[in-house]
Formats: C-alpha cells, structure tokens, sequence
C-alpha cells in the first residue's frame, strides 16, 4: 500500500442475496456490490476504500469482513458491534481482516438513547487496541458529547461534516472544531448533499465548511463520498416495510471537485486525499 494512494473513507456495501439485511432495520436498500465499489473506484481514480459497516446489517458484519476479505489491500473496514462482546480476540481477528475501526450510531440505533455511555463503553472496549471509534450522530448531540468524545483515549471520526446538514447552523461546526482542537478526532467531509434543500446551496454550504475544516483541522481531515448514497427523509418515512428505497442520483465525487474553487493547493489536496487518511488507517505505514 503506498503512501500516495488516494482513499475514499466512507462507502456502504449491500448484498441482501448472500447477506441478508436485519430484521429490525429501518430501510431497505438496492443492492450495491464490490463489483460496483470498484466502477466507482475506477470512475474516481480511487486507489483504497473505507467500506462502513450500515444500520441495515445492525452488528452482523459478514458482508462487510467477506468483502475486506474479496478486495484485500484495496479496502480497509468500520464494524458495528456491542462493545461487551469485543474481547481481545475478537479485534485482533477483525483488525487482521482489514477493520481499523468501530462505528457507534447515534441516529438510528437504541443507544442514540445514551450517547456517552455509548461513546465510554465503546472507547473502553478498544482501548490499547490501535482501533479508532467513529461516531454518526447529528452535531448537535456531538456537541452535547463533545467532553467525552475529546477525552475518549482512542481516536475518534465524526462522520458527515460532525453530522451537521441543511438545517444545521455553521457557527456550530466552527464550535465543535475549537473545542477539538488539540484532541486526536477527525473530521470527515462527507455526504454534502445533505447540506441543503438543493444542489446549489449544498455546495456552497460545502465550500464554507471544507474552507473551515482545512483550516483548523489540516491533518485531522478526510474526506468519504458516502456512496451508494441512501436517501432518508420523510420519504422513508412513508415507506412500507421491505419496499426497496432507490439511491440518491448525486455526484460521488462532488466535494474533491470542490477542492480547488476552495483555494486548496496541491499539497492540501494531498493531505486530505492521501496523507491523512493514510496515517488513520494505516498508522504503521504512514512515514
């Protein structure tokens, strides 16, 4: 794996004929196999993935370990799992399979209940483990977490800009990234879609925030497409249970594209791109 390699840190996977999808889950998704990941790779000029384990499989990660097992070297992991049953062995032989770390969802999953313990529970579980522990959550309750996040004792990724979307205000993303200043949590710039009620305010909400995370977090932020872009809203809402929800039709790599509109130089670009992701996922190769 070469330190110039570019990453994509956010994708899902979708396998529902071989992997069936949980009983319990509150949509249901199209498929979207390896074989896609690597079109959009290759569209993207895309060298490593980062496949996210999704709510639609709760804690079974066997689609996900089957696909780091398919694509090797090209694609690293983040599991989902009760931090309680996450012994030793259990990491290791995740960790050796391509996982780095540990997702804890705070939207659509019964711990959103209780974000800190959810947080401190998960930390504990992967303490000492070279694991991080990645956070879906709106910004609002990162925000209300933001001490327990800073003082985890792991790293820690907040997905989707720190979850903040159109109805978000920026001022709180620039609150959160003082109060993370000098503690080891990444932002990463993704799903820039939901940044607004159309494509034009999205991006110029997106410009602003690249803008913002760069300059104050330059080596604590990547960037994920979240492909294949699952829709949400009110729309899911209305769904009966098992009707198949279509994708969003948006531009995979819509925020790379943004990069240079941001006035982000080469070397920047290479950070956020190649650099950074590098040192989070491969910290041992990362010199």
């Amino acid at each position: 794996m070469t330190k110039n390699a570019t990453w994509d840190t956010h994708v899902h996977l979708f396998d529902p004929r071989c992997f069936p999808f949980a009983r319990n889950r509150s949509y249901t998704p199209g498929p979207a196999s390896t074989q896609d990941l690597l079109q959009i790779m290759k569209v993207g000029d895309i060298d490593r993935a980062v496949i996210v384990q999704p709510s639609v499989y709760g804690n079974d990660n066997a689609c996900l370990l089957h696909a780091l097992d398919t694509l090797g070297d090209r694609a690293r992991g983040v599991a989902v799992a009760d931090p309680a049953m996450l012994g030793h062995a259990t990491i290791s032989n995740m960790r050796a399979r391509g996982v780095r770390g540990f997702r804890v969802n705070l939207v659509s999953h019964p711990e959103a209940r209780n974000g800190t313990r959810a947080v401190q529970d998960m930390a504990a579980a992967l303490a000492g483990s070279g694991m991080f522990l990645q956070i879906y959550a709106p910004i609002e309750t990162v925000l209300r977490h933001v001490e327990t996040i800073t003082h985890a004792g792991v790293p820690v990724v907040l997905d989707h800009f720190s979850g903040i979307e159109a109805e978000g205000h920026e001022g709180l993303l620039n609150d959160l990234l003082h109060h993370i200043a000098s503690a080891p949590v990444w932002i990463k710039m993704s799903a820039d879609y939901k940044l607004g009620t159309d494509r034009n305010s999205a991006q110029k909400r997106a410009r602003s925030m690249i803008q913002a995370c760069v300059e104050l977090r330059p080596d604590h932020v990547i960037w994920g497409s979240d492909w294949p872009h699952t829709s949400g809203g009110a729309e899911r809402k209305a769904r009966a249970f098992g009707e198949i929800e279509p994708f969003r039709k948006v531009d995979s790599h819509a925020i790379p594209k943004l990069f240079e509109t941001c006035n982000l130089n080469a070397s920047k670009i290479r950070k956020i791109m190649c650099d950074n992701p590098m040192r989070l996922f491969e910290p041992g190769r990362a010199r």
